[in-house]
C-alpha cells in the first residue's frame, strides 16, 4: 500500500482549529492580538534579537555563515511561524541588515484556503520581499508546523529542503503536548524532528526558541512525567546539578522529588520553571547522543490568564546548540601529536539551572520600569505602523493592561 503525502486526518481531531469560511478580503487591522504587546516586543528585543545577534557575530565569516557562490552577503536562514503580520522576520531584517547579512525567511502558517488571513500573510511576506528586507527564496508553506513530524509528509519534505536553519522559532503559543492527545502529531514530536534534522545537517552553532503554554492543565501528563525523568537521571549522577535544581523548586525541602511533586501541580512560576528544566534536559540529553551540547540561555514569561489575573502561564525559552568539539580522541596513540585544544563549555545541565533561576517575568518588567516599556512600546508602535495598524488601535498600546 501507498503512503499519503499527507498525515490521516483522524490524527488531527484534537489539535485542528475549527474550519472558518471567510471571504479573501482584505483584513481589516483595527484590533491588536495578544501578540502584539509591549511585553512581547520585550521577549523578541531581549531573548530572541539579543541572542540572534550574539549567534550571528560569532558565525560571521566561518563556514556555516558566509559568502557564498553568487552571494554578496552571508544568508541567515530562518524558520517561523509568522503569523500574519511578520513582525519577528521584519525585527530579525534589520537586524541582518546591520550585521551585513541577508536574511531568508521559511514559514509554516495552516489556514483555510481563500481565508482573508491567508491573504494578509501573503501580502505582508510579499511587501518584505518586494522591500528588500528578506530573500526572493522565502517562502511561507500553507502546512500545519506539527506535519513535518512525520517522515512521508509533504510538510518534511519541504523542510528539509529548506534547511538547515541558523534559527528556529517555534513561537506556537499553545501546548506541546495537549493531554488525551494519542497520536505522534503533537508540538513535541514537530520539536523532536526538528532538532533530530538541525543536527543531522548543521554544521555550526543554531539557536531555538520556544514560546508555549506552561500550565498543568495544558500538558499530558505523561509527557511531564518523562521531562520529570530528564531532571532525576541528571540530577541522581551530579550533585551539583540536584543542589542547584532542588532550590530552584523549592527552600523549603531539601528532597528534590518532594520539591518536583509540590511544582508540577501549581500554576505559575513554578511550573513554568519546571516545564523549562524538563524541556532542557530532554534538549540536552538529545544532542548528548550525538555528541553535539547545548546551551539554555534564561528564559522569559508572561500571563495569558483571563480576567486581569498575572500568573504567569506562558514560557519564553531560548536554546543554542553546539556542534562537536574539533579535537580527535586518538584512542591507540598513533599520533604523537595531541588533539585541538577547545575552550571548555563547562557543565551546560547546571548551567540549565542556573540559567532557568533567572527566569524573568515580562509583565513585572514592564510595569516596574517605565523606560523599558516606553522603548519596547515605541519600537512596537513602529512596527505595527509598518505593517498597516490603524493609528487609533495602536493607541492601545498606551494602556497599562497591554
Amino acid at each position: 500500500m501507498m503512503l499519503s503525502d499527507e498525515p490521516r486526518q483522524e490524527f488531527f481531531d484534537d489539535v485542528l482549529p475549527p474550519v472558518v469560511e471567510e471571504s479573501p478580503v482584505p483584513l481589516v487591522l483595527d484590533e491588536l492580538p495578544p501578540w502584539h504587546r509591549p511585553r512581547k516586543q520585550l521577549v523578541r528585543e531581549e531573548q530572541w534579537m539579543r541572542l540572534a545577534r550574539r549567534l550571528i557575530c560569532k558565525s560571521w565569516g566561518t563556514p556555516g555563515l558566509s559568502v557564498q557562490g553568487g552571494q554578496s552577503k552571508p544568508e541567515v536562514r530562518y524558520l517561523t511561524l509568522p503569523g500574519t503580520d511578520y513582525i519577528d522576520v521584519r525585527q530579525l531584517a534589520d537586524l541582518c541588515r546591520e550585521l551585513k547579512c541577508c536574511l531568508t525567511s521559511t514559514g509554516f502558517q495552516a489556514q483555510q484556503p481563500g481565508n482573508r488571513h491567508v491573504a494578509r500573510a501573503q501580502f505582508r511576506e510579499k511587501s518584505l520581499i518586494d522591500a528588500g528586507y528578506i530573500t526572493e527564496q522565502s517562502y511561507t508553506f500553507e502546512r500545519r508546523f506539527e506535519d513535518v513530524t512525520h517522515l512521508d509528509s509533504a510538510a518534511y519534505r519541504d523542510l528539509r529542503r529548506r534547511g538547515p536553519f541558523h534559527i528556529v522559532n517555534v513561537d506556537a503559543c499553545g501546548s506541546i503536548a495537549r493531554p488525551k492527545a494519542s497520536h505522534a502529531n503533537r508540538l513535541v514530536d514537530a520539536l523532536y524532528r526538528v532538532v533530530e534534522l538541525q543536527i543531522e545537517l548543521m554544521s555550526g552553532p543554531w539557536l531555538l526558541f520556544v514560546t508555549a503554554d506552561a500550565r498543568p492543565q495544558a500538558i499530558a501528563r505523561d509527557t511531564l512525567d518523562r521531562l520529570c525523568k530528564a531532571i532525576f537521571d541528571n540530577a541522581d549522577t551530579n550533585k551539583d546539578f540536584r543542589d542547584k535544581t532542588t532550590t530552584l523548586f523549592s527552600s523549603k525541602t531539601t528532597d528534590l522529588r518532594t520539591a518536583v511533586s509540590i511544582a508540577a501541580e501549581r500554576v505559575g512560576m513554578r511550573f513554568l520553571k519546571l516545564f523549562a528544566l524538563g524541556l532542557s534536559k530532554w534538549f540536552l540529553d538529545l544532542a548528548k547522543g550525538r555528541d553535539w551540547d547545548m546551551k539554555t540561555h534564561r528564559p522569559y514569561c508572561y500571563s495569558t490568564t483571563p480576567r486581569h489575573d498575572d500568573t504567569p502561564s506562558m514560557a519564553c525559552l531560548a536554546f543554542e546548540f553546539l556542534p562537536p568539539t574539533a579535537g580527535l580522541f586518538d584512542r591507540f596513540g598513533v599520533a604523537r601529536t595531541k588533539p585541538k585544544v577547545t575552550s571548555l563549555r563547562g557543565d551546560t545541565a547546571a548551567r540549565a539551572a542556573c540559567k532557568i533561576a533567572e527566569m524573568i517575568d515580562a509583565d513585572d518588567a514592564i510595569r516596574s520600569d517605565r523606560q523599558l516599556r516606553a522603548r519596547v512600546t515605541k519600537n512596537l508602535h513602529r512596527y505595527l505602523k509598518e505593517a498597516g495598524y490603524k493609528q487609533e488601535t495602536l493607541a492601545e498600546l498606551k494602556s497599562p493592561r497591554s
